[in-house]
């Protein structure tokens, strides 16, 4: 790994693979002054950068990494610090999370997910979850202290809305961090956008409904779109939908002071053991064709590669 402080302008037509990286310090610039060589650093590539954490070396800009504690490993790192930079995005920067608060976040068993649970646990939030399988809703109900609820989702439209207005006595729910929602409840139209999937994903209508007063919904549907009963039903609630985008951080110079706190944040708390990943499996170069063909199942857990 090579760090240095300037960084070229230019975007790249294709858009490199393996953002998240954790590894040594090889060699650094001249003005760079937080890291030095032989450090173990943990961080996130930006989306415009011009090499790949998927190989032997890569270039970092300094702000964009922090030292990874000694006492946890580079795989455990890498799996982690993305969907935490995501987690705390959403939670902190988006929802401003407290003691207190409800929280539904959709999809709690995959990684991003997980790591969203546990982050708004920790930070004293009432929270609950969605799953799909049986294997989520174990996962889910091995958390300790345990959440507060574990919903099925499903394709009954009605019972999500209904599970979470029981369960906050039908105040609604102070934030919803999903993980993509359904745009259409046409069938045809699902299926001709190529939409339907066999792990369903919640109507828009349905987060709106399971908003509470002053509620933020915080989505990552890049195209989300809403209208004008929608936007009302957000107005009548005092209510506001955030776009969680978190390569932003990397991608603007002003963050990077904030950038630090969260990446630094993060190692502190993965060092006290309070946020955990599950690895699912650990590849090689070699391996990672094979892997990939079978990514889209792997709903709990996180498969590393590891150069």
């Amino acid at each position: 790994m090579v760090i240095r402080e300037v960084f070229s302008k230019a975007v790249p037509e294709t858009l490199s693979v393996g953002q998240e990286v954790s590894g040594v310090v090889t060699k650094i610039g001249p003005s760079v002054t937080t890291v030095k060589e032989g450090d173990e650093v943990v961080g996130v590539l930006p989306l415009d950068s011009v090499t790949s954490g998927c190989g032997e070396f890569c270039i970092f800009r300094e702000f964009d990494v922090v030292r990874k504690p000694s006492q946890v490993s580079h795989e455990e790192a890498a799996a982690i610090v993305g969907d935490a930079v995501r987690a705390y995005t959403a939670l902190y920067y988006h929802a401003r999370v407290c003691a207190g608060d409800t929280v539904l976040i959709l999809d709690g068993a995959t990684s991003p997910g997980s790591i969203a649970v546990q982050l708004a646990k920790l930070w004293g939030a009432k929270v609950l979850s969605t799953y799909s399988t049986v294997a989520e809703k174990q996962y889910l109900e091995s958390f300790q202290p345990p959440l507060a609820q574990v919903l099925e989702l499903s394709q009954r439209s009605t019972l999500l809305v209904s599970s979470v207005m029981e369960e906050t006595g039908g105040t609604g729910v102070d934030c919803v961090v999903d993980n993509g929602v359904r745009l259409f409840t046409n069938e045809d139209d699902v299926a001709m956008l190529g939409e339907k999937s066999k792990y369903p994903k919640p109507h828009k209508h349905d987060i709106l409904s399971c908003l509470g007063f002053s509620g933020k919904w915080v989505t990552s549907h890049p195209d989300l779109q809403l209208d004008p009963p929608d936007c009302q039903q957000l107005f009548l609630r005092n209510a506001s939908l955030n776009f969680l985008f978190p390569p932003a951080w990397t991608l603007m110079y002003a963050q990077h002071g904030r950038y630090q706190h969260i990446l630094k944040d993060i190692m502190d708390k993965i060092d006290k053991g309070h946020l955990r990943c599950k690895i699912v499996q650990i590849v090689t170069l070699d391996e990672v064709i094979v892997s990939l063909k079978s990514l889209e199942d792997v709903r709990v857990g996180k498969i590393v590669l590891k150069v």
